[in-house]
């Protein structure tokens, strides 16, 4: 479905400070699976997350996006990429204070054009799904960590995305709550969503849910776990 092929990522090119965060890369992204980029901070895997979710281009190298090389598109397309096929749940949730759970829901298809009316009713059945109904008029500062994970996935899914990327999801959850996120990215993968995520927390890459666990140090894949490499890459149908 993504495929980066001899991807490179340099930062500040030509200056003292020339940083190197890719270097090289090439791996293939099964659909309808669930992907994990592990490895120490500095490891590369966060700006690979970015490249693939088409919130970065790569300095070197080329992305597909099943059978469309995006790596030179101009913004403009790259927008409308992210909009419709990705949906991206942060670290630190990056959730607008001072407006509620489900405005916060509604944010990222505002641009869409919907009518204001099918978009509510649309963000309300996800905070329902993921049992938040009682807290959508509340403002997200009076939240819990955990409700605050939940509003976060349920804005990721607004634009109901083929694809769900996360970026070290349970680094401020404890264990209860990391194994229920871990548990719901379970069911939204049985739904038919592809899961790409990057974390070192033992409790993601380790589980039982997991398809795939990519190894990543200083900017290389250094590992893939045997399921990997399937002999044929699955793709969305098109």
């Amino acid at each position: 479905m993504i495929e980066v092929n001899n991807v490179g990522k340099v930062f500040n090119a030509g200056r003292p400070n020339e940083y190197a965060a890719l270097r090289d890369v090439s791996l293939s992204i099964r659909a309808l699976r669930t992907t994990v980029l592990k490895g120490p901070s500095g490891s590369g895997k966060t700006t690979l997350l970015s490249i693939l979710g088409c919130m970065a281009r790569p300095t070197s190298g080329r992305v597909m996006l099943g059978e469309r090389e995006i790596t030179s598109l101009p913004e403009r397309f790259l927008a409308e990429i992210r909009r419709e096929t990705f949906g991206f749940i942060f670290q630190r949730y990056n959730l607008i204070g001072g407006i509620t759970a489900l405005e916060n829901v509604m944010l990222p298809a505002y641009p869409c054009g919907e009518k204001f009316s099918r978009l509510k009713e649309r963000a309300a059945g996800l905070l329902d799904l993921f049992n938040l109904s009682h807290r959508a008029k509340s403002k997200v500062e009076w939240l819990s960590g955990g409700e605050m994970q939940r509003v976060a996935i349920a804005r990721a899914m607004i634009n109901d995305p083929g694809v769900l990327i996360a970026d070290e999801p349970t680094a401020h959850l404890d264990t209860t709550l990391s194994e229920e996120f871990m548990d719901t990215m379970r069911r939204l993968k049985e739904s038919g969503k592809t899961i790409i995520m990057a974390s070192h927390d033992p409790i993601v890459y380790a589980s039982a849910s997991v398809d795939c666990v990519v190894e990543m140090r200083d900017g290389r894949v250094i590992g893939e776990s045997a399921t990997c490499r399937p002999s044929s890459v699955i793709r969305h149908p098109s």
